[in-house]
C-alpha cells in the first residue's frame, strides 16, 4: 500500500483521473498521465508541475492534520499556519462579520481551490469565531510490488519523502512501466517482476505499454497465440521459448523494435478460431516476415498511439474458403492489375514486380499484410477489405464477378463511401451496382456547376431514403435489387434543372410503391414512412407520431419548403405551358419558396474574406432568397421561361429530400438541426469550401464552427455516413455532469449512431424478453461456476475471446466465493453476459437449461420460436453498425475483444467495439414492461442520458461507459428521466412470472 496525503478526491481532481475509479486504478492511472502529459521534451508541463506543489501542500497539511487526520482551527489565534499553507493570510478584523481572506501566495492559493478545500467554510469560521475542523485522512492505495523497487528505478532527482508517487512524478520511463503493468494480469505481473526484472524491462516500457496487455503468462508458461501447436514457431520466431517467461518476454519486447510484439498483440487479440488460421505453419512466421518488411527502418512505438490498426483489422475480419485458403473476391489476375495501378510507395512497387508471379490467393494475403503497415484509407488493402465484405453476405453462386471487382477498384478512390450500401444489402447484384457507378459517373461529368451540386445532393439523398425503407424492411428483401433500378434510373441522363426536377420525381414515385406508398408523392406519407412502417396498436402508433413530429420539427426549423408544395408548383407551372390551370393559386404556393431569409452579414465582403474560408460561397441559399416565380406566373410567359421557371424549383427539392435525410438521423438533444436554419441549405456538396480536395463523394466533415464570418457551421462532402458527421456535429452540445469527463469525440458519436441509426419496429415480445433472458443466463452460468472447477473452464474458455488475460483474471478470481461472484456482475458488460449464454447454449444445449430459471426461459424460448429469439436475430436487431471494423452499416454484435484507442480514422474501430448498450437498454425496458417499439425513442433519450456521465480518465475506460449506462438506468427505474409511459407486458403471463422472480 502507497500513502497519500490528503483525501482521494482532491488527489484525484489535481492528477486528472476520474472520481469514480477503484482504489487499484489510482497509480496506474496516475503514471499513465505523467507519462503522457508530464514531460515535454524532457522538461516538466505546467500539469506536473500542479500536482507537485499539489503533494507538497497536501504533505503541510498532513503534518497540520496530526494523528487524528483532522485540521482543526479553535479560532483566529491559532489559523495562522494553515492560512499560510493555502497561500493566504489574515487581515485586520479576523472575528468579525465583514472579515475575508486575502491571497498572499498566487500558486498556493490556486491550489487550494482547484483541489476543492473548503476555503469558504474556513472564511465563514473566522467571521463568526467559531472553531473549523475539516477531515484530512492519508488515503492508502494499492500499489505494484515495493515501493522501493520502484524508486531505485528512478534516475530523476528525489522529491518530497521518497514514495512511490515521487518516483513516478520524476521519471517518465518508470511511470510509463507502471502504466504498463497496470494492464497486465497479476500473475503475468509477477513472473516479470521476478525474471528477467524491472530494471531489465524498463528500456521496453514504450513496447510493453503499447503491445503487452495481451501477454500472458500462466503457471510459469507465456499463452501465445495459436496455443500449443504454435509454441514451436513462435519459440523460433522470438528466439526463446514459451517455456521459459522471463526470456520470451524481453526478447519479444526486443526484437525489430517493437514490431514483433506488435504482431503478438494483434494475433492475441483476434478470435481462437482465426488465430488457427494465422498461426499454421509455415504461414504464421512468412507473414511476420512480410509484415515487418513493409514497414522497415521504423520504430513500432514511435508516436503516441499503437501502430498497425490495418493489420488487426485485415486478421480480424479475413475470411477463409473451405480448403483453408483466404478468400480472394474476383481472381488472382485481377488483383495483380490492382496493386499495378500507380503508387508513390515503395512498399508497394516491390509487390507489383513480385505479384506477376502470383499463382495462389496466399499470396494476395502476403501482399495486404506487407501493406498493413500503410497509414492510408484508399490503398489496395482497404480495396480488398470492402470487396471480402461485400462477398461475405453473398450466396457462393453470386459473389462479385471479375468485371465487378474491376470496376469497383477503379472507382475506389472516388466512390467507396458508398460501397457501404452495397455491403449493407447483398441483394443488390452486381449490375445495378455497375449502374449505380456508371450514373455517379455521368453526375460527375456535368459541366454546369449549380446543375451538379444539386444532382449530386438529389441522387445522394433518394439514395439515403431508399436505405432508410430498405433498413426498416418497409422494401421487401425480394424487391430491393428491382426498386434500387428503378430509383437510380431516372438520374442516367439529366442534362438541365428540369429534368432534375423531373427526374427526382420520377424516382420518388418509383421508390415510395417498393416501400408500400402511394406513387403519387406526398410529404406527409414519406415522413410516415420514414417515422417507420404501419403500425397497428396503439402504443405502437403513439411512438411512430412522436418519431413522425421529430422529423417534421426539423424540416420545419431548417424552413424547408414542402414536397407538396412543389410539386404543385410545377404541375401548375406546366399546366401553364398548355395554357391552362389558375395562376393566381399558385401565387400563395410561389411565396413559400421565400419564407426564410440569409442572416444580416456582420462584415463586409472584404473583411468576410480575411475571416471566412477562402473557397466558402452560399451561393446555393442566395439563388434560392432571390427566387421569385411570382413575376412569370403573374404576367404571360413563353413555354420556355416558364421552363426555366421549373428548373429554378430543382434546388429546393434538393434540399427538401437532403432534409428528410438529416432529421432522420437527428441525434438526441440536437441544437444545430433546431436553431442554425440555414445548415441543410449550406450542405456543400461540390467541396469547394476544401480546395484542392474533391469530396463529392466523401464522407462529410464539418467546417465553418465558430467562424460566424463564413456564415456558420455546415457540412461539405457527400450524404454517406450523415448519422456519423451528425453526431459529431451535435456531439458537443450535450452538456458532462462531470468536470472531467473526457468525452472523447471518438467515442461519443458511436454511441449516438447506435442509438438513432438502428430501429426495432420489427422486434418482437418475445425477442425484447430473450434480450434480457441472454444476459440474465450469462449471470446465472457465471454463478453457478464458483465451485465446479469443469463449468469454470468452459467459462473462461469462451470469455477468453472477448477479454483481455487481466479481465480473464479477475473474472476467474471472482468464481470462488458466491459474494465475490455477486459483486462481479455489476462489473460485466451486457455483450459479455449475452454471448457467454449464446455461445454456452450453442457448445452444449444440454446443459445450458441448468443453470438457473433464467436460462430454462431461455431454452424454451429457443424451442418454441428459435427463429424469433436467437442470437443471429438479436445480434442483427440490437447490434450496432460498423462501417470502420466491417466496412457496413448492417448491424451486428461481432464478438471481439474491445480494440485500442490507435487514434486517426482507425479511432473509429476502437468506438464500434462497443457493443453493450442497446443490450442493457432492451433488458432494462424488458424489465419495466415496455413495448419492443418504445426502445425507438427510449434508446435515444437514454443514450443521450448516459453520455452525459460518463466519468472517465482515458480513452480505453470501458468501466467508465458501463457505470454511465448503470446509473442511468437507475435513474430511469427511479423516475428521473421523463419517458414514455409503460405499455402493456411483452411476455406472457409464465414468463412474465418467472421473470418476476429473477428480479426479486
Amino acid at each position: 500500500m502507497v500513502l497519500i496525503p490528503g483525501p482521494l478526491r482532491s488527489f484525484l481532481r489535481m492528477a486528472g483521473i476520474s472520481q469514480k475509479v477503484t482504489p487499484e486504478d489510482v497509480l496506474p492511472l496516475l503514471a499513465r498521465n505523467v507519462y503522457l502529459h508530464g514531460y515535454r521534451q524532457n522538461s516538466p508541463t505546467e500539469f506536473l508541475i500542479l500536482v507537485d506543489r499539489y503533494i507538497r501542500q497536501a504533505r503541510e497539511l498532513q503534518i497540520l492534520a496530526g494523528t487524528t487526520n483532522t485540521i482543526r482551527v479553535a479560532g483566529c489565534d491559532d489559523a495562522g499556519t494553515l492560512v499560510q499553507i493555502l497561500g493566504y493570510r489574515l487581515r485586520e478584523g479576523c472575528g468579525q462579520k465583514n472579515f475575508t481572506l486575502e491571497t498572499a501566495n498566487p500558486e498556493r492559493a490556486f491550489l487550494t481551490i482547484d483541489s476543492g478545500f473548503p476555503l469558504v467554510e474556513l472564511e465563514e469560521a473566522l467571521q463568526k469565531g467559531t472553531p473549523f475542523s475539516y477531515s484530512y485522512p492519508v488515503t492508502r492505495v494499492p500499489a505494484f510490488f515495493h515501493e522501493s523497487d520502484w524508486i531505485g528505478l528512478s534516475a530523476g532527482p528525489r522529491r518530497g519523502d521518497g514514495s512511490l508517487v515521487d518516483a513516478l512524478l520524476s521519471d517518465p520511463s518508470v511511470a510509463r512501466l507502471y502504466w504498463a503493468f497496470g494492464k497486465s494480469d497479476n500473475e503475468t505481473r509477477t513472473t516479470l517482476e521476478g525474471s528477467p526484472g524491472l530494471r531489465a524491462l524498463l528500456p521496453y516500457a514504450s513496447v510493453l505499454d503499447f503491445y503487452g496487455s495481451q501477454i500472458c503468462i500462466h503457471n510459469a508458461h507465456v499463452i501465445v497465440p495459436g496455443g500449443v501447436a504454435a509454441q514451436a514457431e513462435w519459440k523460433e520466431l522470438v528466439g526463446a521459448s514459451p517455456d521459459s517467461p522471463g526470456d520470451f518476454v524481453v526478447h519479444l519486447l526486443a526484437k525489430d523494435r517493437g514490431w514483433l510484439a506488435a504482431y503478438f498483440d494483434v494475433l492475441s487479440r483476434i478470435s481462437q478460431e482465426q488465430q488457427k488460421h494465422f498461426t499454421e505453419t509455415p504461414r504464421m512466421k512468412q507473414l511476420y516476415e512480410v509484415f515487418r518488411a513493409g514497414d522497415s527502418g521504423t520504430n513500432a512505438v514511435r508516436g503516441v498511439f499503437p501502430r498497425a490498426p490495418q493489420l488487426l483489422l485485415l486478421f480480424t475480419r479475413m475470411q477463409w474458403e473451405s480448403n483453408g485458403e483466404p478468400h480472394v473476391p474476383g481472381d488472382l489476375a485481377i488483383w495483380k492489375d490492382i496493386l499495378l495501378q500507380k503508387s508513390d510507395s515503395k512498399i508497394v512497387r516491390d509487390w507489383i514486380k513480385r505479384a506477376k508471379s502470383w499463382n495462389r490467393p496466399e499470396q494476395v494475403l502476403d501482399a495486404l499484410t506487407a501493406l498493413s503497415s500503410m497509414d492510408t484509407d484508399v490503398g489496395a488493402l482497404q480495396i480488398y477489405l470492402t470487396l471480402s465484405e461485400l462477398d461475405r453476405g453473398r450466396q457462393q453462386g453470386s459473389k462479385l464477378s471479375v468485371d465487378t471487382v474491376r470496376l469497383l477498384a477503379d472507382k475506389f478512390s472516388r466512390f467507396n463511401s458508398w460501397y457501404l450500401v452495397f455491403t449493407e444489402f447483398p441483394e443488390v447484384n452486381d449490375a445495378s451496382i455497375v449502374r449505380f457507378v456508371n450514373i455517379a459517373d455521368n453526375i460527375d461529368g456535368t459541366s454546369n456547376q449549380t446543375l451538379r451540386a444539386n444532382e449530386l445532393g438529389a441522387f445522394q439523398a433518394t439514395i439515403g431514403l431508399w436505405q432508410i425503407l430498405a433498413r426498416q424492411g418497409e422494401i421487401p428483401s425480394a424487391e430491393l435489387n428491382n426498386s434500387w433500378q428503378k430509383m437510380i434510373e431516372p438520374f442516367a441522363a439529366i442534362s438541365s434543372p428540369p429534368q432534375l426536377f423531373d427526374g427526382v420525381r420520377g424516382s420518388l414515385e418509383a421508390l415510395l410503391p417498393a416501400a408500400g406508398g402511394q406513387a403519387h408523392i406526398s410529404q406527409d406519407e414519406i415522413v410516415s414512412l420514414l417515422a417507420g412502417p404501419a403500425q397497428e396498436n396503439s402504443d405502437s402508433r403513439r411512438v411512430h407520431l412522436i418519431l413522425t413530429g421529430r422529423i417534421n420539427s426539423v424540416l420545419e426549423d431548417q424552413r424547408l419548403v414542402s414536397l407538396d408544395t412543389l410539386f404543385a408548383l410545377s404541375d401548375g407551372l406546366k399546366e401553364m405551358e398548355q395554357g391552362k390551370g389558375n395562376a393566381d393559386s399558385l401565387l400563395p404556393l410561389a411565396a413559400e419558396l421565400r419564407e426564410f431569409d440569409m442572416p444580416r452579414p456582420i462584415f463586409t465582403n472584404s473583411e468576410k474574406i480575411s475571416w471566412a474560408p477562402p473557397n466558402y460561397t452560399a451561393r446555393h441559399a442566395e439563388l434560392q432568397v432571390r427566387t421569385d416565380l411570382t413575376k412569370v406566373i403573374k404576367t404571360p410567359s413563353t413555354h420556355a421561361q416558364l421552363e426555366v421557371a421549373r428548373g429554378q424549383l430543382a434546388p429546393f427539392l434538393r434540399d427538401t429530400l437532403v432534409g428528410l435525410n438529416y432529421a432522420y438521423y437527428e441525434p438526441p438533444g440536437a441544437q444545430m438541426l433546431h436553431h442554425n436554419p440555414l445548415f441543410v441549405r449550406s450542405h456543400d456538396f461540390l467541396g469547394l469550401s476544401i480546395e484542392g480536395y474533391d469530396r463529392r463523394w466523401s464522407t462529410p466533415v464539418l467546417l465553418g464552427a465558430g467562424s460566424p464570418a463564413g456564415g456558420g457551421a455546415y457540412l461539405v462532402g457527400s450524404l454517406a455516413d450523415l448519422s456519423y458527421a451528425l453526431a459529431s456535429t451535435e456531439q458537443d452540445f450535450i452538456a458532462p455532469e462531470n468536470v472531467q469527463a473526457l468525452i472523447w469525440k471518438d467515442l461519443v458519436p458511436e454511441l449516438l449512431v447506435g442509438a438513432t441509426l438502428p430501429r426495432w419496429w420489427n422486434v418482437t415480445p418475445n425477442e425484447l424478453h430473450a434480450v434480457a433472458l441472454y444476459q440474465r443466463s450469462g449471470e446465472e452460468i457465471l454463478t453457478a461456476s464458483v465451485g465446479d472447477a469443469q463449468l469454470k473452464e468452459k467459462v473462461t474458455v469462451i470469455l477468453s475471446d472477448r477479454m483481455s488475460p487481466k479481465r480473464l483474471e479477475r473474472v476467474e478470481e471472482s468464481l470462488v466465493r458466491p459474494e465475490d461472484a455477486a459483486a462481479l456482475l455489476p462489473r460485466m458488460m451486457p455483450i459479455e453476459t449475452s454471448s457467454l449464454a449464446a455461445e454456452y447454449h450453442k457448445r452444449f444445449p444440454d446443459e445450458a437449461a441448468s443453470w438457473g430459471p433464467a436460462s430454462q426461459q431461455l431454452a424454451d424460448l429457443q424451442r418454441q420460436h428459435s427463429a424469433e429469439v436467437s442470437w443471429e436475430r438479436i445480434s442483427i436487431d440490437f447490434g450496432v453498425p460498423h462501417p470502420t471494423l466491417a466496412l457496413t452499416n448492417a448491424r451486428e454484435l461481432m464478438n471481439v475483444k474491445p480494440f485500442p484507442f490507435f487514434g486517426s480514422y482507425s479511432s473509429r474501430m476502437f468506438g464500434e467495439s462497443w457493443e453493450s448498450s442497446n443490450l442493457y437498454w432492451a433488458r432494462l425496458a424488458d424489465e419495466m414492461g415496455y413495448s419492443p417499439v418504445s426502445l425507438n425513442s427510449l434508446i435515444p433519450e437514454l443514450s443521450r442520458h448516459a453520455i452525459a456521465k460518463i466519468f472517465a480518465t482515458e480513452p480505453e475506460d470501458w468501466p467508465a461507459i458501463l457505470r454511465a449506462v448503470q446509473e442511468t438506468g437507475t435513474e430511469f427505474r427511479q423516475g428521473k428521466i421523463a419517458a414514455l409511459p409503460a405499455g402493456n407486458t411483452t411476455s406472457s403471463a409464465p414468463e412474465r412470472a418467472g421473470k418476476d422472480a429473477i428480479a426479486q
